[in-house]
């Protein structure tokens, strides 16, 4: 488990993969009402460039996030998801394809409305089977301070 002060610049973590489904694609789209037909409609889709359907981005993204979580670094020290920035779409997720991240770490920082966690910010990259990168995005977690921890 990972606090606030185990973090150091330039460290790397990578999780293992997970298998992007169409029933995951059809399931996002369930939650969020996004039934968009690049989703759904391989005509559509392969008319538009692809290669067929496509998962959402924000599917991947969040897929990203469960496998920054399978980690287990700072499951019980995160106390707040703080931001997301910079995030880009490199190259579509069909159904299929394996995912896995590295993430890597790029700064934190004190906090003075929050002295007992620090800011500290990551950079996630997921990347396919192929290894192509198709998402890159910052976070920013708030973390809890190992020596105010109880």
């Amino acid at each position: 488990m990972f606090f606030y002060e185990d973090f150091q610049e330039g460290q790397k973590f990578v999780s293992g993969e997970r298998i992007v489904e169409y029933e995951d694609i059809q399931k996002f789209a369930d939650l969020t009402g996004d039934y968009n037909k690049l989703h759904f409609d391989q005509e559509f889709a392969s008319g538009a460039g692809f290669q067929g359907v496509v998962a959402h981005g924000l599917l991947t993204l969040s897929i990203m996030m469960g496998l920054w979580y399978s980690l287990g670094l700072t499951n019980g020290t995160i106390l707040a998801f703080a931001g997301l920035n910079s995030v880009s779409f490199k190259a579509p997720v069909y159904p299929g394809d394996r995912i896995h991240i590295v993430g890597l770490f790029l700064s934190k920082r004190e906090l003075a409305s929050r002295p007992k966690a620090g800011l500290v910010k990551l950079k996630l990259t997921g990347i396919n089977s192929k290894n192509e990168t198709v998402l890159e995005a910052e976070l920013a977690l708030i973390v809890k301070k190992k020596k105010n921890s109880d």
